[in-house]
């Protein structure tokens, strides 16, 4: 099965100290892993070098072409003078390509109304909830379509009916081989994938790797 993601031996230093340590990694097409572990721990740090975002100090990654990657609402800049439509949109961007074709602006729309936000499209992003702002991001992932999608937190700030409707778009992904990997803090959320990983970090190493088919939580 195609790879999407493979991450070696990754470092990430913030001076001396090592956020992540020593981290190897892969996802598949289709695969679900969940990144859990205390505040701290590391692992929204993994998910930004994943991304990006963040180089690594140390080691290799390699990672699928169309990736798109959804930040906490902590980390977005809500003082941005952009509209909605004009979000999401950029997520259907790629390289060398300038212009927003008919079918990315297709997509778009497609994207937002399945996120319940397409009568906010004319909306400034500063004027949005934490909730509202949080599936323009994933509306913004979801229209690129992605072979690799990252996720920090996607539920925070999401009501219950946001909340399915987010893991009802997460399967339609993960089959169409889309592999998806989630930073999250309340390990329920995994009762909405039927089938990944479940990947504990701690003090910036994996601490525990397993394998799950819908886990019964205590």
């Amino acid at each position: 099965m195609t790879e999407r993601l493979r991450l070696n031996n990754a470092v990430i230093k913030y001076g001396d100290i090592s956020a992540v340590d020593g981290v190897t990694l892969s996802a598949k097409a289709g695969e679900m892993i969940f990144i859990t572990g205390s505040n701290g721990s590391g692992k929204s740090t993994l998910v930004k070098g994943i991304a990006g975002l963040i180089p690594l100090s140390s080691g290799t990654l390699v990672r699928a072409s169309r990736m798109s990657y959804v930040p906490q609402y902590e980390d977005a800049d809500r003082d941005f003078p952009a509209r909605v439509r004009e979000i999401v949109l950029t997520g259907t961007q790629r390289p060398g390509k300038l212009f927003a074709s008919r079918s990315d602006r297709e997509r778009a729309e497609s994207a937002m109304k399945s996120l319940n936000i397409y009568g906010l499209s004319d909306k400034e992003i500063r004027t949005l909830s934490g909730g509202q702002l949080r599936r323009v991001f994933l509306a913004r992932a979801i229209c690129g379509n992605p072979e690799l999608l990252l996720l920090d937190e996607p539920c925070a700030g999401l009501d219950a009916l946001s909340h399915e409707t987010l893991f009802g778009i997460l399967r339609g992904l993960l089959a169409d081989g889309c592999a998806v990997v989630m930073v999250t803090h309340d390990i329920s959320d995994i009762d909405g994938i039927p089938e990944g990983r479940v990947i504990r970090i701690s003090h910036g190493k994996i601490s525990q790797d397993i394998s799950h088919g819908g886990l019964n939580h205590e």
